[in-house]
């Protein structure tokens, strides 16, 4: 399918400014957890951009204690929407499991393109490499985390940093980081096909503008099994449901990394009882005390990292 790129940016402008109202009731609702320190607004590349900011959380009192593991999160919203603002709450209650969580700012597409983005998240685990212990975290022990594009700006990300196979094909360089593991909610995985494909192929006409992009992309938009086996994933949990749009593509990412040989485990959501699961449950619905399914599901991430310290 052939899609006019202007087209596509205008498809994103519009599903940006409806994802923006869909967020705006529990953003606005959300209660935020106590007892937790946050540093915010750090940036992490000195070019002025609020697109280049990271918050820092950790729990209160760390500072008097041992460095602790470190995840470092990356929001979703297509690529094209969202801040560090709407993992606020997700990333606090998190940290209060025992972690420093670096939450991340990126540059959204149309403005760059998906490897800019890439080029962002590879600046913040340096980043992270070289300042987190100032703010009591281990840099030795860092997990990768995202939900959505999130999730999937994360893997490539981490394919980059961990391949020297997909760092040649792509001219980047890694972050010095050594992650411990992976986390994904309710990951868009695929770039190309699926269920959604006529919505996929308007993405993708705005997340590649070169040429060398789709050329450099190609072998690796459609083929996660390709990517699996190039990218050297470290150990990773998938978080779906039944009501997620996107289910199918971390069954079928699990499915590929079980056949690989990788580590991968999978939690699969049955349908909510008193609110529907839906895609990214644990990130929208973390600031409502009485969602006891999204803080279940925050536990188990702290769970999944703790198996790998």
């Amino acid at each position: 399918m052939i899609v006019d790129r202007q087209e596509a940016i205008d498809l994103l402008a519009e599903r940006a400014a409806l994802m923006a109202k869909n967020d705006a009731p529990h953003l606005a609702a959300q209660r935020l957890p106590e007892g937790i320190e946050s540093f915010k607004d750090i940036p992490y590349l000195e070019d002025g951009l609020s697109d280049h900011l990271v918050d820092v959380y950790r729990p209160e009192g760390a500072a008097e204690g041992e460095p602790l593991p470190v995840f470092i999160d990356f929001h979703g919203g297509g690529l094209y929407y969202g801040t560090k603002e709407n993992n606020l709450c997700r990333d606090m209650i998190l940290a209060g499991k025992g972690f420093v969580v670096v939450n991340a700012n990126y540059r959204l597409v149309p403005e760059v393109s998906f490897f800019d983005q890439i080029r962002d998240a590879l600046a913040v685990m340096t980043w992270v490499k070289d300042h987190v212990a100032e703010y009591q975290g281990n840099p030795d022990q860092v997990f990768v985390t995202g939900d959505s594009a999130g999730a999937t700006l994360a893997m490539y990300a981490l394919a980059v940093n961990n391949s020297k196979v997909v760092r040649q094909r792509w001219f980047m360089a890694p972050s010095g980081l050594t992650p411990l593991g992976f986390v994904a909610t309710s990951g868009m995985f695929r770039l190309e096909g699926g269920v959604y494909e006529p919505l996929i192929s308007y993405y993708t006409a705005a997340y590649f503008t070169k040429p060398s992009e789709i050329i450099a992309i190609a072998p690796y938009k459609n083929d996660l099994d390709r990517l699996i086996v190039d990218g050297n994933l470290p150990p990773t949990y998938l978080i779906t449901s039944d009501e997620d749009v996107l289910a199918d593509n971390s069954l079928e990412l699990a499915r590929i990394m079980v056949h690989r040989n990788r580590d991968c485990e999978l939690r699969m959501w049955p349908l909510g009882q008193d609110k529907v699961l839906g895609h990214i449950f644990n990130v929208t619905q973390a600031g409502d005390a009485s969602n006891t399914e999204a803080l279940e599901a925050i536990d188990d991430i702290a769970r999944f990292a703790r198996r790998y310290l």
